[in-house]
């Protein structure tokens, strides 16, 4: 009796990688979303967004600003991908960028930037949408911001 072994390659989707590294980035997986015309990006009120540290990319709508101790969580839309706005961290010149991560549908980026630290989920809302939520807190690895939700 003979025994017939196939191999066969394993795919592997990583959770993302550090700063400055290439990641395995597929926008057309974003396509499969919802148009953003039948999304309302602007159903919430705008709100004002005065927070130091806070970079958010031009053309986000902060809908949300909420103080908690040393920590403020702002939540905001804009019309870029979760890859998108990654993208826009990590040209940044004004920013030190810490880490960030992307896994198509969501991206996380941690930075320091006027002496404070903010934490950043993007999270897709349709094809070409994205809910973004930032928590800004003191510059410092105690700072009791979130973390990363990779793998």
């Amino acid at each position: 009796m003979f025994a017939v072994v196939a191999t066969v390659p394993l795919l592997v989707a990583c959770g993302g990688t550090d700063a400055g590294q290439p990641t395995d980035r597929r926008p057309g997986m974003l396509a499969n979303l919802p148009s953003c015309d039948r999304v309302p990006l602007d159903a919430d009120a705008e709100v004002d967004s005065q927070v130091t540290g806070l970079l958010l990319p031009e053309g986000a709508r902060v809908t949300s600003v909420v103080e908690q101790g040393a920590l403020t969580t702002v939540a905001a839309t804009i019309r870029m991908t979760p890859l998108d706005v990654r993208a826009h961290y990590e040209s940044r010149g004004d920013i030190d960028l810490l880490r960030a991560e992307d896994e198509v549908f969501e991206a996380e980026v941690l930075m320091r930037a006027q002496e404070r630290r903010t934490y950043l989920r993007a999270t897709a809302l349709c094809a070409d949408g994205t809910t973004l939520t930032a928590v800004v807190g003191p510059d410092s690895e105690e700072a009791g911001l979130p973390e990363f939700q990779s793998n």
